[in-house]
């Protein structure tokens, strides 16, 4: 069955369509990278594909936490398939908080 993962990530889902043999059940484990949890499954018939909800890890929440990381981290899933919603939006707001990051930092006391 035609299957779209989906993972949160700062609000914004990243998703990717695969062909699976069957719908994984939540709380098993799926394969998308590395292993990731599964927490929500929603079956649509009318699009013969099934949504499937992925649980965060700690190594997808430590990318959210430094805009840099996090960019980097959509470009590396990007390269393994996965699409990013809203992606100018994202990447806007990330250069944002880059932007004030920078802004942030105390003068050079030399």
């Amino acid at each position: 069955m035609r299957v779209r993962l989906i993972l949160e990530n700062g609000g914004h889902a990243i998703t990717k369509r695969l062909h699976l043999s069957e719908v994984p059940a939540v709380g098993s484990f799926l394969l998308a990278e590395r292993a990731r949890m599964v927490v929500s499954v929603e079956i649509h018939a009318e699009r013969g594909e099934a949504d499937v909800y992925l649980r965060e890890d700690a190594d997808d929440l430590l990318m959210q936490v430094i805009p840099e990381a996090h960019l980097a981290h959509i470009e590396l899933m990007k390269r393994y398939g996965w699409d990013v919603e809203e992606e100018a939006a994202l990447r806007a707001w990330l250069m944002l908080r880059i932007d004030r990051q920078d802004e942030d930092e105390p003068a050079d006391q030399n």
